[in-house]
Order: C-alpha cells, then structure tokens, then sequence
C-alpha cells in the first residue's frame, strides 16, 4: 500500500511539471497592449521656403514651335530662316557653272494637332531674313499681314482618300493625300506625324544669289475653334527641310537637273500676350522657361518614430491657364542633389519623379503623388530635402502656370502625408 502511495504522488509530481510547448500564448499575458496608429494629415509647415526662377530654356532651344490661334487668349506662330544654298556648282576641275532654280518643295512636320478641329488652315508667309532670338511677335505682324505664300486646309487633307499604288508608294515610301493645288500628306510613326510637303514656285520661294539663296517663312493657323499645332524642330532633328530643284550646264553644255535639301539655320516661335515677368507667386512653364523650388523641413516625428505610408502636394493655381485646350502640359517633379537655388542640380533617379497633367481653361487644385521621394528623404537625413517643379518639355508652350506661395498663407504649398506610429513592442 505504501509503495502504490508512493508512486501514485510521483506521477502527481511528473505531470505538474509537464510544459505544453506547442500550446499558443494567451494575450494579454504575452502580446503587447499596443495598437498600431494610422495618422493621416495635411502638414501646412512643412514647405518652408519657395522660390521661382525664369530664363532656363528659350523657344529656340525647345523641341517644337507651338502655331495656336485662341482669339483672347494667344496667338502663337511659328518662323524659321533656311540654310544658305550654294550659287553654282563644280562641273570640271575648277570650272564652275551658276545653278538656275526652278522650284522648291518645303516640308514640315506636324508633331501634335487638336484632333477635333473642323476647320484647321495652315499659312505659310514669307518673312524677313533678319529674323533672330530676339526678334519679338510685333515685330514680324507686317510680313504676317502682306507676304502669304501658301495656305491648306489640313481637314481637306485628311479627308482625302488614299493614294497608295505602287508608282507613289515607291517615290513617298508611304501611302500619302493630296489636294487639287498638289499637297501632299503623309502619315509616318506610331505617334501619328504629319508630314506635309508644300511645292513653291520661284515667286513663292525666291532663290538671291546675293542672299546664297537664304529664305526665312512664318506659319500661322486660322483663328477658328482655338486651332493649335506643333511643329518639329532642329533641335530634335526634325526641323523644316526646303529642297530646291534646279539645272545648270555641264562641261558639254547639256542641261543636268538635280536637287539640294537645306534645313533650318534658326527656327523658334513668338506670341502674344508674352510671358509676363516673375511675381511673389510660384511660376512654372512658358517661355523662357520657369521653375519653382521648394524646400521642404522634414519633422523629426516622420524621421524616428513613423513609417511614410503616402505624400502628397497641393498647390492651388493662381488662376486657369488660357490656350488651346489640346495645348495641355505635364509638370515634373524633379529632387535636387543640392540646394543652390536656381542652378541646383537635378537628380536623375526616376523613381522618385511626381508628374501631373495641366489642363487649359480649369483651375483645378493640383495634387501630386510623392511618396518615394518623401519616404527616402524621412529615411535618409544626409539627402538635400528639395524639389524643382517644371515643365516637360521645356521651351515648348506659351503656356505657363502660377500657384501661390508660402507668402500667401492661405492658399500655401501643403503636403498631405499618411503616416503610421512605428509599434512600441512591450515586455512580455
């Protein structure tokens, strides 16, 4: 009996001291009594200080010549000079023979145009050849009002049927449209480019060889339903080209014919009302191009104890933005690698870029996603916490925006930033 007492209390004791490892934890007694908190606000300091800067690119450097007629709005047109041409050619050893030209063929190339325009004309005007950077829109509205050389209506164009037998597909390489004065419309690349080829006769284009055969044209669109185009130019290679036909005499004295292609030596546009002069507000686009600069005071909250869940910027607009509704642009968003007021340079990490799409005529609030940029900066105090706001591309719109600025607190540069609470883990 005693040894049956005796082991009946050691099983008693082996199972009081059996651990069930597998068994959970049971909360409170080994979870943390912290709940995880998501705040989300708009911070009105955090923009300290901003900045507008003018003069970056002119419209001689941008990547297309804006044409637009908005009446009240703008009037935006196009001039470009030619490249001069040679006077004669070498037809044996050091014998030359003068060069007689008996027409010409100008090309432009149309790289954007208002898709619902019913009525769109193009104008080809002859201007003087002294035309320059600084040649103003005033300066060039006489030879806008006496010296037309050319106009077509691009719907007619475009509305014409296809042309595609072998014959022309083997001189144009594409099908192409032609009108009843010989236009010719082609139609080339994924982004739809229109490649409008015009014949001058030598009263259209007047070959000097005192001038080395230099001619400078002026394009405009007709002022109906705010027609808008763009351009090409020679700073992306795809500039107006003007080909001259012509003979000259050999050393037999047969009649030879050939032809010459000359490209733009300057192209731009000019337009009025022009860009007016920086204010207290924040300016953004036009010409020359404008950019803003925003310093940005990250609080030590964001930087030891939240994660960055989203950030965005608001600027609200001065006003809406007046032109040609297909005239829309994007602003960029861009951080500087160091705080030097209007020459910062700009970083190139993509990734942290914020883009938005301005629209004519509206007054939309504007809200950009900075999230990355915002994060990396709460990350990384090393990092110059600064962006450069502009517009994409730049020289290449008449168009400009304003929002206001820290110097109006009302309606000052916020971010909206969610924010969670890093979680303090307890003591089980």
């Amino acid at each position: 009996m005693k040894v049956r007492l005796t082991r009946f209390a050691l099983l008693l004791a082996l199972t009081a001291c059996t651990e069930h490892a597998t068994a959970p934890g049971v909360c409170p007694d080994f979870c943390p009594g912290g709940q995880i908190g998501v705040v989300d606000t708009i911070f009105t300091d955090m923009i300290e200080r901003d900045t507008a800067f003018s003069g970056y690119v002119e419209a001689t450097g941008g990547e297309v010549m804006v044409v637009a007629d908005v009446p009240g709005a703008v009037d935006s047109r196009a001039i470009f000079r030619m490249n001069a041409m040679p006077t004669s050619i070498v037809i044996h050893d050091s014998t030359t023979s003068p060069i007689i030209v008996d027409s010409a063929r100008l090309q432009i190339e149309i790289l954007h145009r208002d898709t619902n325009a019913t009525n769109l004309w193009i104008k080809l005007y002859r201007l003087p050849l002294d035309i320059d950077t600084t040649t103003t829109f005033a300066q060039v509205i006489p030879a806008f009002t006496d010296s037309i050389v050319d106009s077509v209506s691009l719907n007619t164009l475009l509305s014409a049927p296809l042309i595609n037998d072998t014959a022309t597909v083997r001189i144009w390489t594409v099908p192409i449209r032609t009108d009843s004065a010989g236009h010719i419309l082609r139609v080339i690349g994924p982004d739809s480019t229109l490649f409008l080829d015009t014949y001058l006769d030598t009263a259209q284009a007047r070959f000097v060889a005192a001038d080395s055969g230099r001619v400078a044209f002026g394009v405009r669109v007709s002022p109906d339903s705010a027609n808008t185009i763009a351009l090409g130019t020679s700073d992306i290679g795809r500039g107006a080209r003007l080909t001259w036909f012509y003979n000259y005499l050999d050393s037999t004295a047969t009649v030879k014919y050939d032809s010459l292609s000359r490209g733009p030596i300057f192209d731009s546009f000019v337009f009025n009302p022009p860009t007016p002069p920086i204010d207290s507000n924040l300016a953004i686009g036009g010409v020359p191009a404008a950019r803003s600069l925003l310093r940005v005071k990250i609080p030590r909250l964001l930087r030891d104890s939240a994660d960055v869940v989203r950030a965005t910027l608001i600027m609200v607009p001065v006003g809406p933005v007046p032109g040609a509704p297909a005239d829309s642009f994007t602003i960029l968003a861009r951080p500087v690698i160091a705080d030097l007021g209007a020459k910062s340079p700009l970083s190139t990490n993509s990734p942290f870029f914020g883009t938005k799409v301005i629209h004519l005529n509206v007054a939309d609030t504007l809200r950009m996603e900075l999230t990355d940029l915002v994060r990396s900066w709460a990350l990384d105090s090393t990092l110059a916490s600064a962006l450069m706001l502009g517009q994409a591309p730049e020289g290449a719109s008449y168009a400009q925006i304003r929002f206001y600025s820290t110097r109006s607190p009302a309606f000052q540069p916020t971010l909206h930033i969610t924010f969670v609470r890093r979680y303090a883990f307890g003591v089980p």
